[in-house]
């Protein structure tokens, strides 16, 4: 999915407006849209804190490749629909930024000059935080609930060729699906994914959006086992 202007303009509507999104998701008028009563109740069933490992894996034509990984982390998950992951490492989103073989031209020494500034940075994000809610009643299963999640984007500062840039990395809004689970002979599951689809340099702006040529998707996955 390419990122688009919209996209970018959209952002801040959609975190604000969270219960309002479920409507755009429930296209089907067999399913009952939450109140935003039930939808209080399912996340504060779901409120906790979980986590195992993160996996990382860039997109190569049709297959996704594993690259790295983080075990023994966690994420807070709160009943006011939001998810948080602290001290985020974002070394680990270097392998969005692509430099095809042969590529020596200015724009390609520049994007792996940034590449390598990501990939050596000992920064964190100090709380890296998503929304989630329950669309429709097709969400819920026979052990809890599915539910979409919005990632915010994630601001860094990065120092490479002489100069301090500020780099935006910006996370599909498609509302990719997480799950819920608890019963009685297992511990409380909490999984999802996000997937980040664009990086904008010095300016949160689409023109300053990274190319296709330079960029691939990266997707996150995080998972109790």
């Amino acid at each position: 999915m390419k990122t688009t202007k919209s996209f970018i303009l959209s952002v801040v509507a959609l975190f604000v407006a969270t219960f309002a999104l479920s409507s755009c998701l429930n296209d089907d008028n067999d399913y009952k849209v939450p109140t935003k009563e039930e939808q209080a109740s399912y996340q504060k069933l779901m409120a906790g804190t979980y986590g195992s490992v993160v996996r990382f894996y860039y997109q190569n034509y049709n297959k996704a490749v594993k690259y790295d990984s983080i075990k023994h982390y966690s994420w807070n998950v709160t009943a006011d629909s939001t998810i948080t992951m602290r001290d985020f490492p974002v070394c680990k989103l270097d392998s969005a930024i692509f430099i095809p073989k042969n590529d020596n031209s200015n724009r390609a020494q520049e994007l792996a000059a940034l590449r390598t500034a990501i990939h050596e940075s000992q920064s964190t994000v100090k709380e890296f935080t998503s929304k989630y809610f329950v669309p429709n009643t097709s969400y819920q299963h026979q052990y809890g609930y599915k539910f979409a999640v919005y990632p915010k984007t994630i601001k860094q500062s990065f120092f490479y060729n002489g100069k301090a840039h500020d780099v935006y990395f910006i996370f599909d809004l498609a509302g990719y699906i997480g799950t819920y689970a608890s019963n009685s002979f297992v511990d409380k599951i909490f999984e999802y994914n996000m997937v980040l689809s664009g990086i904008c340099v010095d300016e949160y702006k689409e023109s300053n959006l990274i190319s296709d040529i330079y960029f691939r998707q990266v997707l996150m996955t995080c998972t109790t086992k």
